[in-house]
Parts: C-alpha cells; structure tokens; sequence
C-alpha cells in the first residue's frame, strides 16, 4: 500500500462579496431584558436578513458566548426568534463604539478618529469593495463621526452557521454568488426552480449577484446518476483522503508566534494532522487485513482556490473511494465530477450534502438523526415506563417536536402495548411546569423527553424538577447541549439522570481504546483527540467495506455494520436519487457527576 503527498497550491487572494444596493439605514426596535437562575439577558428577536455574527458585534458579545446561551443557533437563525444576549459577557471596551444593527442583517458603524477604511473592512471580515460599493462617499476619504453601513456577507472567517441571514421558517435565506444561475441554486438545495420564484415574487428581474433570495427547505433532491464500476481483480483499489492541510496558511499562521512562546497552529491544518493521523493507523490495520489499495493523499486548502484544483484532480484519476473533502462545496463539485467514485463527508454537514448526490454519505448524525435514535431508543428500553413528551409552545421548536413525536407513534404502533398504547403529552411553559406535575405518575419511572434548546426553558425544567425528585422517579432525556448552558447545575441534571443521543464518545478505559491510544502516542508523540479517532474509525470502516465488498460497497451498506472506539456505522439510503446518512449514535447518561454509555 502506498500513501502519496500530492499538496495542491493555494493562490493569494479573498473572495470579492457580491456588490449591493444601497438600502435606507432602519434600525431595529427596542429589545427587553429577561434573567434566568440570577443572569441578566437581552433579548434580541430577529429579523430578516440578521445573522448570528452581526448581532455579536451590535451587542459587543463574542459569538462563543452568544452560542452557549443559544445553543439552536448554530443551526442558524429564524425570523421571530429569540437570541438572549448575557449582559456579563459583554466586552465594555468595545461597546463603547459598538455598531448600530440594522434590518437586513446590516450594521451602522461610526467612525472614529484616525480609522481607516482598511481598517473597517478588517474589524468586520467585510470585502473592502463590497464596503465602498455600499458608502460611495468613502471613496472621497472618511473623517471622524462619518456613518458607513457594513453590507450583509460581513464575517468572512466565521462558521456559515454565524454568517447565514434569518429566514422565515421552513426556508434558508442564500445571498447569490456571482454566475449563479436560477437552476444551478434548484439543485443546490434540491427544490424545484419554480418553487424558488414563488417564494420571492416571482423573481422578475432574476438572479442577479448580492441579492438575497429566499429557498424553501425539501425533503428531497432531484435525481444524480450513481454508477457502480465493476470489479477488476487485478488492480488494487484506489483510495484518496482529501484534508484541508492549508499548509501555506499554517506556515503563515506560526510565523506569527512570538519567539519563545507556544506554537500556534492553523485550526484547520491541526484538525487535518490529526484526522490523518488516526487514518494511517486504520491504513496500517486494512493493509494487515490484505486491503490492496493505493492510498492518495491531497491538501484540499480551506477555500475554494485551492479545493477547486484538488478536486478536478481527484475526479480526472477515476478513484474507487475519497475520504474528504470536509467542505460541502468541494464535496457536491467532487461528487458531480466523478459520480462513480464513493466520496465520504467524514465531519460534521447538514443532511442536505446528500441529497441529489447518490455517491455520498456522511458519517456524523444531524440533531434531526440523533432525535429520531432518541424517540428509537425509549421505545426499546422504556416501553413499560411512564413515557411523557414536552411540547412547550417556543418559537422555532416545534420541527423537532413534531419528529419526536411522529418517531415514537411510529415505534409505538410496531411494538404493541408500547407506553400503554398511548404517548402523553405534557405542555410545560418557560417559567413553569405547566400541566407537567399532573402528569406524573407516583410509583413508576417517568422518563421525560425533552427535545429543546431554549436556555430559558431548560433551565426552568431542570431547577423546578430537581425539585420533584423526592417524590417522583425522574429520567429526563435532553439534548447534548444542554451541559454546555452554563445556567444548568450538573448536580441537577445528576439527580435527574439526565440522558442524551449524541454521535460519538470515548469509552475510556476500554482494551481496545487503550490500545489505540498508547499506539497512537507511541507513534506521534502526541496525545489522541476527537479527531484522530475519528479519522481511525471512519477510514477503518470505509476501507473495510471496500476490503469486503469491492466497488460495490454502497450496495452492501444495509448488512455492514460497524462499531469504531468511539462511534458507530448504520448507513441508510435517504432515498434512491440521494446519499446515505449514518443512522447509528450512543446514548449516554450522567451519573456520579460523570457520562457513562447505556447499553
């Protein structure tokens, strides 16, 4: 088996924002504030075109702590939602000069002495021409108390989830790149071009670059043609892992340390060392296993300069499987440009990465997936306890309600008996347990789901049923976010044994973890984190599969199952035109102020 260094060159340069109309300066109404457990929160309810990234920096509040507070967030943001804003982590220095939020996710800045507007574009990650094309007046210089309006597409750094403009819901807002065509955004987002113009007026003038439009969110995808090459026995497999090494980045980024200091690497080429890492552990076992495969290794960068070369290159050599690339992208251009080869979305993707592209599949479970194992998973184990779902009327929740509450009427009509053949629906509200007390049963175990995110919501659930404790027997099943809510005490959630879904955990302490990590050291010289396990796990089952099935592995994905150190396998067809999802996760539950797996 060989492993081949093909790096692929980034080019200079940043992507050109697409130029924007000029649009009246309307700022947003007065917002209230509301305290939770004794913390003081704005609350910001938000509007069209707002994105998570502006509102941090019109309430001078990091992102991070913006997305502790509102963990649903970082699946983007609704019209009408409620984002609470804590007041202790603003940054008092730069509130003083915090911008002014506008609707349609602009911002009103100010500006101060000496600013330049070089330096503007660079406090707000915001192309210097999309910014000039917005004030045109900069053009003749700017002087202190000058207002310029920062253009939506700010935050050209962050994650798309931070940078993604509040839409209605049931519909993403997408800002048009320039070429982008009516059809080519259909099949994109796997709606029909005509429901698309519905949903903006019609479109009269078209698509034209900077606008934002409106897309309804689908099931389903149109039909992407998937061939399956036949064996041929005397040629070994060939295999690429398409990571995001951005080596130029990465040299840039540690010239940057101060003498002396720690060394500090490019986020991306670090999760990439570590990805590969664990992956040529799994190569080492699959060549053990008799694997023939030729295995390519190719620096996609982390822009679209350079995973544009890379991924022409890796169709053009016709290979049997591609772990990678990470960016959806790169990965829907891969999968069009080479439909007979099997590529693997190996981190973390909405589910719309595999729809309309049969030869993908992506291992890491959505909140949609891990909600469906949950509603699974209690009507396996639980179905002689006193089953409750909570559905308190919160904007925004109700999607995963409804999944929840579908799933487990679903596995309640294939198991008879089931719950007592009835599922009780208990409505909580924000501040109080609503008809939830009543609902309880007194002698046996009442296992609540509770699949929210609302930090106002949880926190009130946890504090008043903590409460309850003494006289009821209480499993509440949340979601993996809430430990993070730092308004949640972990001895609460300990005596409710708390219980989750989540796609992947390490089970410390077992012989073959163990194993893998004193290798793993041994052989670096550095210590094991997610992911290089995920790399072990993904490439060990995907090279496994080829090992077993040849070329044809996807149709061999309903009888393959896999179980990796610290995730499982359990791929699923969404449908015959589109990819596979891996169904499987882990439940896991606090106990003795520590998460143990339930069997």
């Amino acid at each position: 088996m060989n492993t081949v260094l093909r790096p692929v060159m980034r080019t200079a340069g940043t992507l050109l924002l697409a130029l924007l109309p000029w649009l009246a300066a309307v700022p947003v109404h007065a917002q209230t504030e509301r305290t939770i457990d004794g913390r003081t929160f704005t609350v910001h309810v938000v509007e069209q075109g707002q994105t998570l990234y502006a509102i941090s920096r019109a309430h001078a509040v990091p992102v991070d702590a913006l997305l502790q507070a509102n963990p649903d967030a970082a699946r983007g943001l609704a019209i009408g939602q409620e984002v609470l804003v804590p007041q202790d982590a603003v940054v008092r220095k730069e509130a003083r000069s915090a911008p002014t939020l506008l609707r349609d996710g602009e911002l009103q800045h100010i500006v101060a002495r000496k600013e330049t507007l070089f330096g503007i574009a660079r406090k707000y990650e915001v192309d210097i021409n999309a910014l000039l094309q917005r004030n045109p007046e900069a053009n003749a210089g700017l002087r202190p108390g000058m207002v310029v309006i920062i253009p939506p597409g700010m935050g050209a750094a962050q994650p798309p989830a931070v940078t993604r403009p509040a839409a209605p819901e049931g519909m993403r807002m997408h800002v048009v790149q320039p070429g982008e065509t009516l059809y080519g955004l259909a099949r994109r987002y796997a709606v029909a071009a005509e429901a698309i113009q519905e949903a903006n007026n019609g479109l009269p003038e078209g698509l034209k670059a900077g606008m934002s439009v409106l897309v309804p969110i689908a099931d389903e995808g149109p039909v992407a043609p998937f061939v399956v090459e036949e064996p041929v026995p005397d040629r070994p497999y060939t295999v690429g892992l398409l990571l995001p090494f951005a080596h130029q980045r990465n040299d840039s980024v540690l010239a940057q340390a101060p003498p002396g200091g720690p060394a500090r690497y490019h986020e991306a080429s670090r999760i990439a060392a570590q990805f590969y890492a664990g992956a040529l552990m799994a190569i080492d076992s699959a060549k053990a296993a008799g694997l023939r495969a030729e295995v390519h290794v190719i620096d996609t960068g982390d822009d679209a300069r350079a995973w544009g070369p890379a991924v022409r290159t890796v169709a053009a050599a016709g290979m049997d499987l591609c772990i990678g690339p990470f960016h959806r992208q790169a990965i829907e251009e891969l999968a069009r440009l080479a439909p007979a080869t099997h590529i693997v979305c190996p981190v973390p993707q909405s589910n719309k990465v595999i729809l309309g592209h049969a030869n993908v599949s992506k291992v890491v479970p959505t909140r949609t997936d891990l909600l469906r194992f949950t509603a699974r998973h209690v009507a396996l184990r639980h179905n002689r306890d006193h089953v409750v779902l909570l559905r308190p009327d919160i904007h925004g929740e109700k999607d995963g309600q409804d999944l929840m509450e579908r799933t487990l009427r679903e596995a309640m009509a294939a198991r008879p008996g089931t719950f007592g053949d009835s599922l009780i629906i208990a409505r909580p509200g924000r501040r109080d347990l609503g008809d939830l007390p009543a609902k309880l049963h007194a002698s046996r175990l009442n296992v609540l789901l509770a699949p929210g995110e609302d930090l106002e919501y949880v926190a009130t659930l946890v504090t008043k049923l903590r409460a309850l404790v003494p006289k009821y027997r209480i499993m509440l099943v949340g979601l993996e976010s809430w430990p993070g809510m730092t308004t949640i005490s972990p001895t609460d959630l300990d005596r409710l044994q708390f219980t989750f879904a989540t796609g992947s955990f390490i089970a410390h302490g077992t012989p073959a973890t163990d194993r893998f990590v004193r290798g793993f050291q041994d052989r670096f010289g550095h210590d094991v984190d997610d992911y290089a396990l995920l790399g072990y796990d993904v490439t060990r089952y995907y090279l496994d599969a080829l090992h077993q099935e040849g070329r044809a592995l996807v149709h061999a994905f309903d009888t393959l199952r896999g179980e990796g150190l610290h995730m499982g396998f359990r791929m699923t067809r969404t449908g015959p035109e589109n990819g596979f999802r891996n169904e499987a996760a882990i439940m896991v539950q606090q106990h003795e102020m520590r998460l143990v797996r339930v069997p």
